[in-house]
């Protein structure tokens, strides 16, 4: 399997499952979980309690507990009852061993010693900004029997609460205290399966049941407080944090004049600090990214070597600021976030990259992501709607989606027959996120391991196989294409019999092993992009033999994704043609019976053999 289907091999083939399934020992028997704005002495705040019943119900176990927290959230205390001695520890969230300006966890560990063992855990929080309390989400990470969420809003705050995935086990009440006229918002779940996480699946916020909370206004005391009434809003309180921001433009300015110093065009200034940033800058943030909305000052980011994507644009904007470029920050949420911007929220964006004008047209500039040249953009933000900079007004685009032939992954190899063995030479040419992933795995492997390991991974683990002579171009950012070529002895495919060759040309056997386990996938499968596959094997027939099987060719076309294999003779030569391409990121659950039967017509198509006999 090459490293374009990486992902996608260890989505069927290795789910990773995060949660218990319906085989659940640990189970919540109740929770209640309670949020009540009030009007403090340092202005609106949530407060938030959550008291969980645990159960082994079936034997002894241990189970983890975590809580996040950052620099708006705070946890005030956390209570632990039915089991002695298990003390909470509180630690800063590190990746990679770097610490995030503002990610906290509380974490530890419940021992269940016996079956009917129980515990509670009751925990207070509090969100220091109502802006921060954005989402509930009603499942849990264990089998849960039954939950209450009550969300108290007083008459003096303006408060949507908008309901996502429910199923019909969530019943919903809302009562008004008549002497506060307070609303309380009080939804039930009951009997709701343990959230379970895979590789390859949509965000949580397209799967799990949970509420979307849009904090409008508050007007505690007669005087109105504006959060995010309308999108407006939300930039206004996004650019006055970036106008926070003590950008040093000076050093900024010298340090790109050094980078550009030898480029001519605008287009070569501008992709060549696009690339600096993309190789120099480490990226430290998770999908998710930090509770701070504040980006770090560029000249810190180009201190510290790293920064997360706030940070990284930052720079990145600056350092083309500086050139005389019109480059203005750009906020989005992924395809992670099933939200856009008509329900203005925090919650709708974790993303920040540089939006760049230029030739009478915009171009996103993703400085996060290693090996993406200028002009394309990887398929997290395509088609994703962002929020540009506009001084004090701002512009709401689209991202441009690109076709799957962007990421396409193509071989071509040219054989002959000697002594039993196909010799030839041949090439794989990666565009696009095949092209990034590549990359990725290349930059990562220590150079005195680079030919060894291009070698094993062009040789496909076959023993019998031989691979020399290997050439790579293009492996820096700004390449539009990454080529490996090479010779290549191949014995694996051949097979004689007398005075009869048996062949089987593709070797590599995409997607041979990825049948989906349906009683096992929960979620509908995501595939990291849109992608497409193309072979062209060309077989010179010996002079002394004579074609006597050509397999029959294969042709699936579906909505999402088409697969075929033809065979041709053109005079003394046989051209394999193979092209597999994706149109659509999604594969439905409802399809997995229709591409399990289409990988079987794949798996039988590939063990089909060409025969050569002896004149």
């Amino acid at each position: 399997m090459r490293p374009a289907f990486l992902s996608i091999l260890l989505s069927l083939c290795a789910s990773i499952i995060l949660a218990q399934n319906d085989d659940d020992n640990v189970l919540i028997t109740n929770k209640q979980n309670n949020f009540i704005f009030e009007n403090s002495k340092n202005g609106i705040i949530v407060k938030e309690t959550a008291v969980t019943n645990f159960e082994a119900s079936k034997m002894s176990e241990t189970v983890s507990f975590f809580e996040f927290y950052n620099n708006e959230v705070e946890i005030n205390s956390i209570k632990i009852k039915g089991i002695k001695n298990v003390k909470p520890a509180y630690k800063l969230y590190v990746s990679d061993d770097l610490f995030y300006s503002d990610a906290k966890v509380c974490h530890f560990k419940l021992p269940f010693e016996s079956k009917g063992k129980t515990a509670q855990v009751e925990l207070q929080k509090t969100i220091k900004d109502p802006r921060y309390f954005t989402s509930v989400y009603l499942s849990e990470p264990h089998f849960l029997k039954q939950k209450t969420v009550n969300i108290t809003v007083p008459e003096w705050m303006n408060v949507e609460v908008l309901e996502k995935n429910f199923g019909n086990n969530i019943t919903k009440s809302i009562i008004e205290d008549p002497k506060t006229k307070a609303k309380t918002y009080s939804y039930r779940i009951e009997n709701e399966k343990a959230d379970v996480f895979e590789e390859e699946m949509q965000g949580r916020t397209y799967v799990f049941p949970h509420l979307m909370i849009l904090i409008k206004s508050a007007s505690p005391e007669g005087n109105k407080i504006t959060y995010f009434e309308k999108l407006q809003d939300q930039y206004n309180w996004y650019k006055a944090l970036v106008n926070e921001v003590d950008n040093d433009t000076s050093i900024i300015r010298d340090r790109a004049s050094q980078l550009i110093q030898n480029c001519s065009t605008d287009r070569e200034k501008v992709a060549t600090l696009f690339a600096w940033v993309q190789d120099n800058i480490r990226y430290v943030a998770f999908e998710d990214g930090i509770a701070g909305f504040k980006p770090d000052a560029a000249k810190e980011v180009l201190r510290k070597k790293y920064g997360d994507c706030k940070g990284m644009s930052n720079l990145l904007k600056e350092m083309l600021v500086t050139q005389g470029y019109d480059a203005r920050l750009a906020w989005l949420g992924t395809h992670h976030i099933a939200y856009d911007y008509s329900t203005p929220s925090l919650g709708i964006d974790n993303h920040v990259i540089c939006a760049l004008f230029l030739d009478n047209g915009i171009y996103y500039l993703d400085p996060t992501v290693k090996y993406m040249p200028l002009g394309e953009y990887p398929a997290a933000i395509q088609g994703r709607q962002t929020m540009i900079e506009n001084g004090d007004d701002f512009l709401l685009k689209v991202i441009p989606a690109f076709e799957s032939k962007l990421n396409t992954d193509s071989l071509f190899c040219d054989y002959r027959i000697e002594n039993g063995m196909l010799i030839g030479e041949g090439s794989y040419t990666y565009k696009g996120e095949s092209k990034q992933l590549l990359l990725s795995l290349y930059h990562a492997t220590p150079k005195d391991k680079l030919n060894i390991t291009l070698k094993g991974f062009l040789e496909k683990g076959n023993v019998q196989d031989k691979v020399s002579g290997i050439k790579i171009e293009g492996t820096d950012s700004r390449a539009k294409e990454t080529k490996i070529a090479f010779g290549i002895a191949n014995k694996s495919s051949v097979q004689q019999a007398n005075d009869e060759y048996y062949i089987g040309l593709d070797t590599d056997k995409d997607f041979s092993r990825n049948v989906i386990d349906t009683a096992k996938r929960k979620h509908d499968l995501f595939f990291p992009y849109k992608q497409r596959i193309v072979q062209n094997i060309v077989l010179n027939i010996p002079d002394d033999h004579v074609l006597v099987h050509l397999p029959e060719s294969l042709s699936l076309h579906r909505d999402g994704y088409r697969i075929s294999l033809s065979y041709t003779k053109e005079n003394s030569k046989i051209v394999y043609r193979k092209e597999i391409t994706f149109m659509q990121q999604l594969l439905n659950k409802n399809n997995f019976e229709q591409w399990n039967r289409d990988l079987a017509a794949l798996k039988k198509a590939y063990r089909e053999q060409i025969v050569l006999k002896k004149k």
